[in-house]
């Protein structure tokens, strides 16, 4: 959630400014009562740390899931900083894990992929791409999304640089 959407109009038509400055997106749930006649909703914040490409175990969509992954931006000091950080938070008890990947590299959108077809909420991997600025190259990561603060599985280095995306999706093969 943001004080303001950034590159859409308001409902007058207003642009706002291109640039947020500091602001980040917060990580928020609204609550609907379906069987209302409301229009009204409930706004949960889930952590202080901001962030964007909010992400779950996608067998748990519409139901009420306990794992949440995202990216998040800590080091703001470097030139063209982006999301820097990979979190892990556990919705139930509010404790997060975080990883890094070192200085002049940011991260993508993270992606969860389960351990199995009939793996428990959470038992799985994170894949997500990350930019490494001083060699101007991507790498693919693996973690362990139950252990994430331990750094990657496995790094593939990639030929080239993979430009920063939208939202993905991770599909049977």
């Amino acid at each position: 959630k943001y004080s303001r959407v950034p590159l859409f109009p308001d409902a007058n038509g207003q642009r706002p400014p291109a640039d947020l400055g500091d602001e980040q997106g917060q990580l928020v749930r609204w609550t609907f009562d379906l069987d209302s006649n409301s229009d009204s909703y409930t706004e949960e914040a889930l952590t202080d740390l901001g962030g964007e490409f909010p992400r779950l175990d996608e067998r748990f969509a519409g139901l009420n899931y306990r794992h949440g992954y995202y990216g998040a931006q800590k080091r703001g000091d470097e030139p063209g900083a982006s999301f820097d950080t990979l979190v892990h938070i556990d919705l139930k008890t509010g404790k997060r894990q975080e990883w890094e990947p070192g200085a002049g590299k940011f991260v993508h959108e993270p992606v969860f992929v389960p351990r199995a077809a009939d793996a428990s909420e959470g038992e799985g991997f994170i894949t997500s791409l990350v930019y490494d600025g001083e060699r101007n190259l991507s790498d693919f990561v693996v973690l362990d999304a139950e252990n994430m603060s331990s750094g990657p599985l496995a790094r593939v280095e990639l030929p080239t640089r993979v430009p920063f995306g939208f939202h993905g999706n991770w599909l049977d093969g």
